[in-house]
């Protein structure tokens, strides 16, 4: 801080020399007003011989009236006196500078020389003003009377001049006398006296007033020079105080303080010894401080733009991982991103064999990424990557950083690559499948630390979000595997149960697994008789060599894969041939028939005896999945079953052809309920053969879960003789249970009488299960598990029935979820339906136990509530908003959403279901309209409203092609230059019945029901072609404007429909407009940027209507390819009068220019609104003031008298 002492040094010597100027200028002051005195007694004294002089005038003027009267005898003299004597005794104005007028110089027209002042006063009176002395005052005063008495004898001469007595010429010397002799020279003589005195009075005065006046400013004029003096003294003491406060010139500190303000820090401030506490010292304290700040500023920006970076890069991992079907095509879409958008060297991603205790790569992208396709990282320990990053995170699922890889423990083949292409730090975060490390995913960066707290959070969430993908992809592949065995199951099953043979049997599901399993070569090879030698069942795509060469092997240890599963019974998978010691012997024989690996499954009969085996086949070494094994497992079951069941079928024949055919189990007792026989099926299914029930009662099948009063029936129907069906719950001898339709029917001799009884019985638990399945699908949806629309009809009937039979009333509501899209298209459609499922659970305990609440599809629900009129519907749509509104936690996503509900009541609003329904829907659509997360009842209004919806829509079907749309055109004026740039297209239609409908009426319609797209095409392509048609009329630099719905937006198709309708058109791009509402650019921001770069590449300007109504964001704007922003009328329409609306609309203005974007406003209707855009600098404005929106020839007239 500057110290003490400089700051009382600096201090004592300002205010000492604020004093010395304030005494300069009181010295001043008073020198002035000594010469202002001095000019003030001047004044006087020249005013007071003035106003003297003119009574001696005044008395002489007087004198030479009178006597030119009584000379001349002309009236004008008299009338001359009697003015001159008017005048100075204040009864008539006087002139001005009266001093100067000699009466007989007045003219021929007795005009007077001077103008009248205006100002009646008397001659002493004047004198008084003027403040001279009393005795001066009496002098005057005296000289006044004595003139007054002077004109006493010149009246007396006018009136012997005037008598009747004599003869004109001796009046006329009469009163020459009066005015000439010696008493009227004394009497004059008597008026000059008393004014010389007063003269005289006047001077000795005034001198002495003047004498005393210069010797005080003689005083003041030594007293100003000493002062300043001090003063100049003074202020070179401050001067020097203040160079030793500032430490420097005030130069300096100016330049200074300019590289301070411009952040030029690199040259330090050089201060004098002494002076470190100076101003120039803080500043040098100042720069240093300032240095450091704007270092940590620097060291911050840099951070958070790799923050937003890598956030950039979460956002598009999650594109990539919601986009992508298949781990390859994620990984790789992952490497490519990250080193995309962060700034990454380079990415891979490798997967843990924790068999080979290896990691292969499977994807890369990046600087050095080709050379890591060759690599294998070992994972043992002592290899030279043990101590490596990736190895690590593979080991202990653990994120793994290292800051300064070239200072790590690095493989020298891995620093030679990072040296070159400059990987200084380094990331490994471990994924996760299932729970376990799946894989690790590895990053390289340029920078030294360049993975901090968190950019390591980030990556270790862009992990998480991977090994989600990683599960999400297992499940679906799980999904599709399952798909794939009940195909395969159905597949044989209908086989098995076909009547093709053995062989064809084999070939078939040979060639089935072959599509199923891509790349794949299945064979089918069979034990012979005599349990030793192989021969071939079924091997299409194997070679012939190779099928000749196995045919009649000996299977044993190590006899190929096939050969040794049939020997010890165990599946044996063989992942590479030509490594394996089981093909020792036979790997050549493979490689030659383009083999490379083989998995083998026993195929076991229902006894565990071998009937020989299933393989798959590779041409590359690979390893099965774990859909690979269930395939096998699958196939050999099924297989044995075919075999035994051929070999079954070939033995029962030669019994009992009808009976050993039966694919249901068939069973023979005798009339004490023993066993006597079972046939295969039985053998098959329960897994008890012959040996092991006959004797037994069927009683060792039964579950207990059998009705008691289903034997009842069962055993009276048959001492009865009568034939007995029905289900019967039993259990296999695994404990597995199963239902079975049994037909049992009493078997009698020749002679009638019942000796056996025969049971046919058919596994019918999937059949049960199916039917059940299909009955409840056919009633409940699949998805919430809620009642659907068949099931919903259903109690309706029921409810309206019993509604009209009870003169009840009943409430229908039906609501769907506010804008629950934008969550299955953000989020994806798991989370959208497991949000319903949860939903649907609410609603279920919410409800009471008569209600119905039915999801009809999507996000549509209703609730059917019995006995319920308009207030009681009232509460449960009230308790229903309360219910879907609060929050629900889905998987990681807090997420809340709302509904909109209408409301139908039975029998006002309807006396069906079809009718409630529609009647709710159109109640519902209100809802949505006025704000949605309320509900609405349905009203008359309603349906009147969607009586005029259907209208317009059956009508905008063929407004098109009958030619009923008319596009005008509203002129849009420069304020800068009053020219007409451009116009902006507007359309109209006219119904030849519905007459002229607004386009706020059917614009929604036609956007609602898809028409927009081909209405709007129309627009565009009309509006273009009319402006080139302009163009050749001369108006060549006319642009036009035109708007874009939401739907005409986001088609896919804009950007190549606009260009080709430009092209067709023949005209540049840069003259179409495409105006896109605030509200429809911020539905999907990351899209709306992307379709307008599109537009930008291709030369078609974009701007934004409407501005100031929507949500959008600055950050958005400022990414958004538009120059122009439509200030919307709501805004301009109450400018002059809603001060809020100035401010919005000045506000754009101004951010618009901040941004380097053009204003347009539109709806200008008055000259203050348009003076008001124009002071605020707005570019461009359309509006009524000019034109309301013409036709084509109404415009092209305008254009006309514009120009």
């Amino acid at each position: 801080m500057i110290s003490t002492y400089q700051l009382l040094r600096f201090t004592r010597s300002f205010w000492l020399a604020l004093g010395m100027l304030a005494l300069f200028f009181v010295a001043f002051a008073f020198y002035v007003h000594a010469e202002k005195e001095i000019d003030r007694v001047n004044d006087i004294r020249l005013k007071s011989h003035s106003l003297a002089a003119e009574l001696r005038q005044s008395s002489d003027d007087l004198t030479r009236m009178a006597r030119n009267y009584v000379i001349t005898g002309d009236s004008n003299y008299k009338d001359h006196y009697k003015e001159i004597l008017a005048i100075r005794d204040g009864l008539i104005a006087r002139p001005v500078d009266y001093h100067e007028i000699y009466w007989d110089l007045v003219l021929s027209d007795n005009k007077r020389p001077r103008p009248s002042s205006g100002e009646k006063i008397a001659f002493l009176d004047l004198m008084r003003r003027i403040g001279i002395s009393t005795d001066e005052f009496a002098k005057l005063a005296e000289a006044k009377m004595n003139s007054d008495a002077l004109a006493l004898i010149e009246k007396a001469a006018f009136d012997v001049y005037e008598s009747k007595v004599d003869t004109p010429e001796i009046r006329k010397q009469k009163a020459i006398n009066l005015l000439t002799d010696d008493a009227y020279r004394a009497a004059k003589a008597k008026i000059m006296l008393p004014i010389a005195d007063f003269h005289r009075m006047m001077e000795v005065r005034t001198d002495k007033a003047v004498n005393h006046a210069i010797d005080f400013a003689v005083r003041l004029r030594l007293l100003f020079i000493l002062v300043g003096a001090v003063l100049i003294f003074v202020l070179w003491k401050s001067y020097q105080s203040l160079q030793f406060t500032l430490g420097g010139t005030v130069s300096e500190l100016r330049k200074q303080l300019d590289k301070l303000g411009r952040a030029e820090f690199s040259e330090s401030i050089a201060v004098p010894q002494g002076l470190e506490k100076s101003v120039l010292g803080l500043l040098s304290v100042a720069q240093v401080e300032l240095a450091r700040g704007d270092a940590h500023r620097r060291s911050v920006e840099i951070r958070n733009q790799r923050l937003t970076q890598f956030y950039n890069v979460l956002s598009q991992c999650n594109q990539a991982i919601v986009r992508s079907h298949s781990e390859p095509e994620l990984f790789q879409q992952i490497c490519r991103d990250t080193v995309q958008y962060a700034g990454i060297q380079m990415t891979w991603i490798g997967i843990v064999d924790t068999e080979k205790n290896v990691i292969s790569v499977a994807a890369a992208d990046g600087l050095g990424s080709d050379f890591l396709f060759d690599q294998l990282i070992s994972t043992e320990e002592g290899s030279a990557f043990a101590s490596d990053t990736p190895v690590l995170a593979a080991k202990d699922g653990r994120a793994h950083w290292c800051q300064d890889y070239l200072s790590a423990a690095t493989p020298e083949l891995w620093r030679e690559h990072a040296e070159k292409l400059s990987w200084r730090a380094a990331a490994s975060i471990p994924l996760f499948k299932n729970g376990s490390v799946y894989g690790v995913i590895c990053l390289y960066s340029a920078g030294l630390n360049a993975f901090d707290e968190e950019i390591r959070t980030l990556l270790v969430e862009l992990a998480m979000d991977l090994s989600f993908a990683l599960n999400r992809f297992e499940l679906e592949a799980g999904r599709q595997r399952s798909r794939k065995m009940e195909v395969l199951r159905s597949f044989m099953l209908e086989r098995i149960n076909s009547s093709v043979s053995l062989e064809l049997f084999f070939h078939d599901v040979v060639k089935h697994l072959e599509n199923v399993i891509p790349g794949s070569k299945c064979s089918i090879l069979l034990l012979e008789n005599d349990g030793v030698h192989i021969k071939a069942g079924a091997t299409p795509s194997l070679s012939v060599t190779y099928s000749n060469a196995i045919n009649g092997l000996s299977i044993g240890p190590g006899v190929g894969s096939c050969g040794h599963a049939m020997h010890s019974g165990v599946r044996v998978i063989v992942e590479d041939i030509a490594t394996h010691p089981y093909w020792e012997l036979y790997k050549d024989l493979a490689l030659d028939a383009g083999l490379a690996s083989c998995w083998s499954e026993p195929i076991r009969s229902s006894n565990n005896r071998i009937l020989g085996a299933f393989a798959i086949y590779h041409s590359v070494p690979t390893k099965p999945d774990n859909g690979h094994l269930m395939l096998l497992e699958m196939a050999a079951h099924f297989l044995a079953i075919a075999i035994e069941k051929n070999r079954t079928e070939s033995s029962l024949r030669k019994l009992s052809q009808a009976v050993e055919q039966s694919p249901n189990v068939i069973i023979i007792t005798d009339t004490d309920a023993k066993i006597e026989y079972v046939n295969a099926a039985f053998v098959q299914k329960t897994g008890r053969t012959l040996e092991q029930v006959v004797g037994q009662r069927p009683s060792i099948l039964q579950s207990g879960k059998t009705p008691l009063f289903s034997y009842e029936d069962m055993w009276d129907s048959l001492r009865r003789g009568e034939n007995w069906q029905g289900e019967l719950v039993n259990r296999y001898v695994d404990g597995k249970e199963y239902l079975e339709l049994a037909h049992i029917s009493p078997v009698r001799d020749v002679d009638g009488k019942i000796t056996h009884f025969l049971s046919v019985q058919e596994d019918i638990t999937d059949k049960k299960r199916t039917e059940e399945r299909i009955q409840y699908l056919a009633h409940y949806d699949v998805l919430t598990g809620l009642p659907n629309r068949v099931l919903l009809e259903e109690r309706a009937r029921f409810a309206v029935a019993n509604a009209k039979r009870t003169n009840s009333h009943l409430s229908l509501i039906f609501f769907d979820l506010d804008h629950f899209k934008n969550i299955n298209d953000s989020l994806g459609h798991s989370t959208g339906d497991a949000l319903l499922m949860e939903l649907a659970q609410r609603l279920k305990e919410t409800l009471r136990e008569g209600d119905t609440i039915s999801r009809l599809g999507g996000d549509e629900f209703i609730l059917l509530l019995t006995g319920t009129d308009e207030h009681g519907a009232e509460r449960v749509a009230e308790k229903l908003l309360q219910t879907v509104g609060q929050s629900y936690q889905i998987g990681q996503y807090d997420l809340n959403i709302s509904a909109s509900i209408g409301i139908a009541v039975y029998p006002e609003d309807g006396e069906d279901l079809e009718t409630l329904l529609r009647n709710a829907d159109t109640a519902m659509y209100r809802a949505k309209q006025d704000g949605r997360n309320i509900f609405r009842f349905f009203t008359q209004e309603m349906q009147a409203r969607s009586g005029r919806h259907l209208e317009l829509v059956n009508a905008l079907r063929y407004a098109l092609e009958r030619n009923q749309f008319q596009v005008v055109y509203q002129p849009q004026i420069s304020l800068d230059t009053g020219i007409v740039i451009g116009t902006e297209a507007l359309l109209r239609w006219s119904h030849p019945d519905l007459g002229n409908v607004s386009p706020a009426e059917f614009i929604p319609v036609a956007e609602e029901t898809g028409m927009i797209i081909s209405i709007g095409e129309w627009v565009l392509r009309t509006a273009i072609e009319q402006t080139k048609h302009w163009h050749d009329m001369g108006w060549r630099n006319l642009g036009i404007a035109v708007n874009l719905s939401a739907i005409q937006f986001r088609h896919s198709d804009l950007p190549v429909t606009v260009t080709q309708i430009l092209k067709q058109a023949n005209m540049e791009p840069e003259f179409l407009e495409l105006e896109l509402t605030e509200g429809v650019a911020m539905i999907d921001p990351p899209g709306a940027i992307a379709i307008m770069n599109d537009l930008h590449q291709r030369g078609v300007r974009m701007s934004i209507d409407d501005f100031g109504t929507g949500y959008s964001s600055l950050s958005y704007l400022k990414k958004f390819k538009v120059y122009k922003l439509k200030i919307d009328q709501s805004f301009v329409r109450d400018i002059s009068s809603d001060p809020e609306d100035k401010a919005i609309v000045s506000a754009v203005i101004s951010m618009a220019q901040s941004l380097g974007l053009q204003t347009i406003a539109e709806g200008v209707e008055t000259e203050e609104q348009l003076n008001f855009l124009r002071e605020q600098k707005c570019d461009e404005v359309q509006g009524y003031y000019f034109a309301r929106p013409l036709n084509t020839a109404q415009f092209e007239a305008f254009m006309r008298d514009r120009e």
